[in-house]
């Protein structure tokens, strides 16, 4: 027994103190929900921000499980005051629309110093100074959202601070500057975030950043365009710090890629500027008005651009800025360097060939951002500096399972070449889809090993992702999914129907859903039917099948040994040990060996052992479990509706054992052919 250390007395003047504060109201942390599309009214979104508004404190505001589609805004902007935390359902299923007639959301002078988060909503079709969201002094977060389509900046902060996490600016807007983003008095962070075609109509297609200091850190800027300068990037009196990150494909009349001037401070760490084209300064141009500056390069690639003046990098001659190259960078083409006056540094390259002998095209390299892989042979592979890669700097561009180096020497540019194994690659990505994290090393060593050992027994390497996705999507973290917090506070993000299969889609089959796909399986979900039968329709589906094959080619199982697996998978949501396997095989092959009788035998008896069996006995599942692990264990998929309420009115009305239904399902033709094929395998050799 324990026991409890009573308190120390508490004192008259802290009694005093109680006193006077109980006498004060006391404010109180509030959820409101979001029920409805309706821009106005019980249940909407407007209505909840303006009672949160009302009611002082850390308000959170939620949406409707299996709430989906646009919501319109009609009655103007919506005007934030109070600190908030808006938890949306995912990107790829709600949107807020600002109708082409007002702004999206305003964080009011009324936020100066308090938070505001953003999660995982789409902001599109707004109008106005930051029509997407419009800040002024507050501390913002946007993760895992997109901004699209927004004209006068998909994001305007004045003041206070921004942070950016997984998130999508793509064809947002501005007549001056600023398409995507546009910072003023407000550093900035943009972690792996992409930002492509955006305009803007004087400077900073992508991002501008006005007496501010902004890090990118493992993003991609692409295809942004301004009129006059930094068609990816323009800084005037910031700093701007790139780190793994990708530039390309961007245009302007100076500086195509990024523009620096007014006093700016720029650099460029373990990056990619390539493919943006411009007048003067295809890749980089500095200080175009004349302001003194400071840029400097370390590790990075600036090539394959285009300009009349100045390919790479344009100076004009009479600034008084310095350039610095720290050496390690790959410039040019074709043996031209592309730069003008500027000077590179001794250990600099200049790319001898083409710039498709150096790096590839813009794709989807693993990571949440697009990239450009150098390719075999290239100049780019070993020829970077250790030493200048920044501090707590561990992985390329594309995050964890893609360390900074690969064969003791960094390459050159936002990425390295060579890939990870196929099976730590979707280990990876299934920590990022299903949790929203990167993986822990301990975690992804285990999952490793789990297949390495799965191919050793001889089972297919798709049911270490079964299992790994089962037990991923009915965990807790995922259930109440953390949402990516700078200030270190924890929110947490229920995750609803349509998140959930959206999940799904993106896990399995690498895609979003298309909204039939998603209508058809939230039906379901919302009538009754479990999620783990949607799960197991999704583990073995064709698609599901197409995807592994194309990562691991053909992986097949001997018949006994499959349902050998399918059986510690339903029953006890686990990979086979090596003794439970090996002494369930042996008795499989002895049956095999003997007669078709004998394996039926076997299959009723194994079959009868893993249900009776103690492990399976501590699951305690209940009726719906028991059906679901059925489905799973037998029919390797999910079941129906009316299928699974079938089978559960059986138990529960104890029309049937839960035995006898085992029994159904060994004894169902679809079973029996799976059992037939075990007898077809015969012996072993």
């Amino acid at each position: 027994m324990f026991c409890r250390q009573l308190p120390p007395p508490v004192s008259f003047k802290l009694l005093i103190a109680l006193s006077l504060f109980s006498s004060l109201s006391i404010v109180q942390a509030a959820t409101f929900t979001v029920t409805t599309l309706n821009d106005s009214g019980a249940g909407s979104l407007r209505q909840a921000v303006i009672d949160a508004n009302a009611n002082l404190g850390t308000d959170t505001i939620a949406f409707q499980a299996g709430l989906t589609g646009t919501i319109t805004l009609t009655s103007g902007e919506i005007q934030i005051t109070d600190i908030l935390t808006l938890n949306g359902p995912g990107a790829s299923v709600l949107a807020i629309s600002g109708n082409q007639a007002s702004r999206i959301f305003y964080a009011t002078s009324a936020m100066s110093g308090k938070a505001l988060t953003i999660n995982q909503l789409t902001l599109k079709n707004g109008i106005y100074g930051g029509s997407g969201i419009y800040s002024v002094g507050s501390r913002l977060t946007v993760n895992q959202c997109v901004l699209s389509d927004n004209k006068e900046a998909g994001l305007y902060a004045v003041g206070g601070a921004v942070v950016v996490n997984n998130s999508t600016f793509s064809g947002n807007s501005n007549r001056y500057a600023g398409g995507g983003l546009a910072i003023q008095d407000a550093p900035t962070v943009v972690n792996d975030s992409t930002f492509i075609s955006n305009s803007a109509g004087d400077y900073g297609g992508g991002i501008i950043a006005r007496t501010s200091n902004l890090t990118v850190n493992n993003s991609t800027l692409a295809y942004n365009s301004a009129v006059n300068w930094g068609g990816g990037i323009a800084s005037y009196d910031s700093t701007v710090t790139l780190n793994n990150s990708t530039v390309f494909g961007n245009s302007a009349s100076g500086g195509g890629g990024i523009a620096t001037g007014y006093y700016g401070n720029t650099r460029v760490n373990n990056s990619t500027v390539s493919g943006n084209s411009a007048t003067t300064g295809g890749g980089m141009s500095l200080a175009e008005r004349g302001a003194s500056y400071t840029v400097t390069l370390a590790n990075s690639i600036v090539a394959g651009n285009s300009a009349a003046t100045g390919k790479e990098i344009y100076r004009t001659p009479e600034n008084t800025g310095i350039f610095t190259s720290l050496g390690h960078n790959l410039f040019g083409e074709s043996g031209a360097d592309g730069l003008v006056n500027v000077t590179k540094a001794a250990t600099d390259l200049v790319l001898p060939g083409a710039i498709a002998t150096a790096i590839g095209d813009l794709a989807n390299n693993g990571g949440p951002t697009q990239t450009l892989l150098p390719v075999a042979g290239s100049l780019a592979i070993d020829h970077g500096d250790n030493a200048l890669i920044p501090a707590g700097v561990t992985t390329d561009q594309r995050g964890v399972g893609f360390p900074r180096i690969v064969n003791t020497t960094v390459d050159i540019g936002a990425v390295e070449a060579g890939t990870l194994p196929p099976a730590q690659a979707l280990i990876e990505s299934y920590y990022q889809t299903i949790l929203g994290r990167t993986p822990d090393a301990a975690g992804v060593a285990y999952w490793k090993s789990e297949t390495n050992r799965t191919q050793r027994l001889g089972l297919d390497i798709k049911d270490v992702f079964r299992v790994m996705a089962g037990i991923f999507f009915t965990s807790a973290e995922y259930l109440n999914r953390p949402a990516l917090l700078a200030s270190g506070e924890i929110h947490l993000l229920s995750t609803g129907d349509a998140q959930y299969i959206t999940d799904l889609y993106r896990t399995f089959f690498q895609r979003d859903p298309d909204p039939d796909g998603l209508s058809y399986w939230t039906q379901p979900l919302a009538e009754g039917l479990p999620r783990s039968m949607v799960l197991y329709n999704f583990v073995f589906s064709k698609e599901f099948d197409g995807t592994m094959q194309k990562q691991f080619g053909d992986t097949p199982a001997r018949s006994e040994d499959a349902t050998i697996g399918d059986f510690y998978r339903g029953y006890l949501n686990r990979l086979p040990d090596d003794d439970g396997f090996a002494f369930w095989q042996g008795r499989f092959r002895t049956a095999q060996c003997t007669n078709a009788d004998a394996v039926r035998a076997e299959v009723e008896s194994i079959s009868n052992q893993f249900q009776a069996g103690t492990e399976y006995a501590t699951r305690q599942r209940s009726p719906g479990d028991y059906v679901s692990d059925l489905y799973y264990a037998f029919l390797r998929r999910g079941g129906d509706l009316a299928g699974y309420n079938y089978w559960v009115n059986q138990i529960s009305s104890q029309s049937a054992t839960r035995d006898q239904v085992r029994q159904a399902f060994v004894n169902s033709s679809e079973f029996q052919t799976r059992v037939s094929q075990i007898i077809d395998q015969g012996c072993a050799p």
